[in-house]
């Protein structure tokens, strides 16, 4: 019975068994939150490129013009929203208007039951404004 007691073998497996779930469980919501970071930045990439692809287009274009770059960066994704131009009263864009991406997208991850910790689907959200440019 003492050879029992003080017999240590197997305590590493054990110790092992007992941690690993915790383990996954950080690793498995440290990569779903990279893939949530890198959606977020992909989006903030594309609501710029998109403002910026609009205010230097021919004021009748301008929604055109940016949601095509939109499309271009984000390809057909399960995003909403586009580019938007708020009119200064003359019925196209003109000096002083301001162009805006509004751009949402749902974010599912991979495991969802074993990360229910994030809400299932997260909504991304992002926006970039510029001032419309004097187009000649």
């Amino acid at each position: 019975m003492q050879r029992w007691c003080s017999d240590e073998r197997g305590t590493a497996s054990v110790e092992f068994i007992l941690i690993a779930p915790f383990l996954l469980l950080i690793l498995f919501a440290s990569v779903e939150l990279s893939r949530a970071w890198f959606t977020m930045n992909l989006l903030t990439t594309a609501a710029r490129e998109a403002v910026r692809a609009a205010v230097v287009a021919a004021p009748n274009q301008v929604a055109a013009v940016g949601n095509a770059r939109l499309i271009q960066m984000l390809g057909a994704g399960n995003y909403s929203g586009g580019v938007t131009c708020t009119l200064n009263g003359a019925g196209v864009c003109g000096q002083d208007s301001r162009v805006t991406a509004n751009i949402s997208m749902n974010f599912n991850t991979v495991v969802p039951n074993l990360l229910w910790m994030i809400p299932q689907p997260m909504v991304l959200q992002q926006t970039a404004s510029m001032t419309f440019e004097n187009w000649q």
